[in-house]
């Protein structure tokens, strides 16, 4: 593989791997740009999703054909997509239920009482999940050979697993109808204006309740989404929600607290800046999202963006 061959695929994974990261922090951006909680339960949503994906997608890819030529082989990923997306909408009422009778109570409340609760909900929902689908890992392999087997790249020049380009292409299209929800929409502009001025928005005849529980929703969506994305090429494991929350945190400050162009710009800048950094030096893959997030910190304490107000 040439120098820039190897650059390209670099790249290229950083990129995948940014989406990855914003498809898990959007929801946890959203959720504290509007409701103002820190929600430490939100790494574990995506464990969730990850497990529900999983069992659907492990159910439907058992009822079409192997992907052995072309078109078994599409009709194979839209049946992975779609069992993504349906594990996605399995979190939606678990994220209502969440939001209805644990977060409510605590609105306005000290932040302490916000970190000792969603840090509870994270140590039920990781038994729930043992409970349900047993302490080992569980892998869908054949569902990433499957796809990878489709010669996308190869016409290219390139040798890059298909599944991956995919993900790149559904973080664009993520990206792109986010953005056209919160500036475009009925719905999107009053969430946004529920953010920046919570009691004019109720003064103007905005239920704040029914707002909350959408937005919490949203949030529960989009980690489930990313969790089942995330599944195909790697296992689901009672651990695997940690890392993604962590690194959650880091995009959302080094976008701006709140700021959902924010957490797009830096998880693209972390994911490709970081993958560089391994690429060059293994050893930094701890230590390269928070070098990054301090470098930034230093020259824009805000964040790139400043708030979600600020964002417009």
């Amino acid at each position: 593989m040439s120098g820039l061959e190897t650059f390209v695929t670099h790249t290229l994974h950083g990129i995948q791997y940014g989406f990855v990261l914003f498809l898990i922090a959007s929801g946890l951006t959203i959720v504290l740009g509007i409701l103002d909680v820190l929600n430490l339960a939100h790494g574990e949503l995506f464990a969730l999703g990850a497990y529900v994906g999983f069992t659907i997608i492990g159910y439907l890819t058992g009822l079409v054909a192997p992907p052995t030529t072309l078109p078994t082989q599409l009709v194979f990923l839209g049946v992975v997509l779609l069992g993504a997306a349906l594990a996605a909408a399995v979190l939606v009422p678990v994220g209502v239920f969440l939001e209805a009778t644990f977060f409510k109570p605590i609105y306005g409340r000290d932040e302490v009482y916000q970190i000792v609760l969603t840090f509870a909900l994270l140590l039920i929902i990781k038994d729930v999940n043992k409970l349900i689908w047993g302490p080992s890992p569980l892998r869908l392999q054949d569902a990433y050979g499957g796809i990878n087997s489709i010669p996308l790249m190869s016409l290219l020049g390139l040798t890059y697993p298909t599944y991956n380009v995919v993900i790149i292409v559904i973080g664009l299209v993520t990206v792109g109808g986010l953005f056209w929800f919160f500036n475009r929409t009925k719905t999107g502009r009053i969430i946004r204006a529920t953010a920046i001025n919570r009691e004019m928005a109720t003064a103007l005849g905005v239920n704040t309740g029914r707002t909350f529980t959408l937005v919490f929703a949203l949030g529960a969506f989009f980690a489930g989404f990313a969790g089942a994305l995330a599944l195909p090429p790697r296992f689901a494991s009672l651990d695997m929600g940690a890392n993604p929350l962590v690194l959650s945190f880091v995009v959302i400050v080094i976008g701006g607290l709140g700021s959902l162009r924010g957490a797009f710009v830096a998880a693209l800048l972390v994911g490709v800046l970081s993958r560089w950094a391994i690429w060059q030096y293994p050893p930094a893959e701890l230590a390269a999202p928070f070098a990054i997030m301090a470098f930034v910190l230093l020259v824009r304490p805000e964040g790139l963006f400043g708030t979600w107000g600020e964002m417009g």
